[in-house]
């Protein structure tokens, strides 16, 4: 028996996907995004579509970080994964809803305060949106937040019980595949989508498929095919600036986003890696989530105040949360550290 032989044969694991700047970038670009088009109103840019970049980011982010747990340990912990989602978004949340509570009662009312709190601490916005409650509601944008968090319940229990057998794996693709399409069908002729919750999850649902079909796949993307995402994109931005949000303007988002993550992860570094990774536009992007979280009660505050439409007070506003998020970022960070070591012991596995 040769040396060769006598060794145990050894399975290759995927390569991990590290941290990738040019990702946060990708962020910086939603967010901007996001924050443009509603400091801008009643002025009218096509910006809604930054959220479906969020939602399909974050289902190809969540989506790899538990395969690659997967791989490493045979298994999933689902305490490990809802334990990061705690401590991740609920410091950053809880500061912002204590720091407008007393600012937002005054000037809209203590019941828009104590409601509008409620909902976006238990992620229950989208339910609130739904029953027509909470229209120019100052906590309105966190029905974002309740969609991604609702999915992350279900979909790693799905997942884990995917993983078990490979067959079953490719079997949920294609139904998952499908799923997107006939929502994205149901929801063809509606003048406005912007609200329709079920269609914009279908962001998630895209991202976690990418995830899937990247995981353990060797190939490399295209330089075009950034461009391509850059171009779906933009087409999302520009035709809904010029028509109500639409359906095909999630869809084209959707698209853009799943070929600029493909590009990013998998395609040569080239200008647009470039530009993304930068130190500013890549900063921008981690504290993402702290400027979603300020910019849209902020408006709304000054708004109040100053009697006037976002328009007028959007120049002071998206600068202003800007520096909140980076002040919020850099107290909750320590805080959701410490926070996962105690909570570690009070969750069981």
């Amino acid at each position: 028996m040769t040396v060769t032989e006598s060794l145990p044969a050894v399975r290759k694991s995927p390569p991990r996907l590290g941290h990738v700047p040019a990702l946060d970038g990708l962020r910086a670009v939603a967010i901007t995004l996001v924050a443009v088009y509603h400091g801008v109103m009643p002025a009218h840019f096509g910006g809604a579509g930054g959220v479906d970049v969020f939602f399909v980011l974050s289902g190809f982010l969540i989506t790899t970080l538990l395969l690659q747990e997967h791989d490493a340990s045979g298994t999933v912990s689902f305490r490990r994964f809802y334990l990061r989602r705690v401590v991740r978004l609920y410091p950053p949340l809880l500061l912002m809803l204590a720091v407008v509570f007393v600012p937002i009662a005054l000037t809209m009312g203590v019941s828009t305060a104590l409601a509008g709190s409620a909902l976006a601490l238990f992620y229950l916005m989208p339910v609130g949106a739904e029953s027509g409650q909470t229209t120019l509601s100052p906590y309105e944008h966190t029905w974002s937040l309740g969609v991604e968090e609702w999915f992350y319940f279900l979909w790693p229990p799905v997942l884990v019980w995917l993983l078990r057998e490979r067959r079953r794996m490719v079997l949920a693709i294609a139904a998952i595949v499908t799923a997107v399409l006939a929502v994205a069908a149901f929801f063809a002729e509606a003048e406005s989508a912007e609200v329709s919750f079920i269609l914009r999850a279908c962001g998630l649902m895209s991202g976690c498929v990418l995830a899937l079909l990247l995981h353990g796949a060797q190939f490399k993307a295209s330089r075009w095919l950034g461009l391509a995402g850059l171009a779906l994109l933009g087409f999302s931005v520009l035709r809904s600036s010029l028509a109500p949000f639409s359906t095909v303007d999630v869809l084209s988002a959707d698209a853009g986003a799943l070929l600029l993550i493909v590009a990013l992860v998998r395609g040569p570094q080239g200008v647009l890696h470039r530009v993304l990774s930068a130190g500013p536009v890549a900063y921008v992007g981690r504290i993402s989530y702290e400027i979603y979280l300020w910019h849209y009660p902020l408006l709304c505050l000054l708004g109040v105040l100053n009697h006037s439409d976002w328009l007028e007070v959007g120049w002071i506003v998206l600068p202003l949360s800007i520096g909140l998020a980076a002040l919020a970022h850099r107290v909750t960070r320590p805080l959701g550290a410490r926070l996962r070591t105690r909570m570690a012991g009070w969750i069981p596995a």
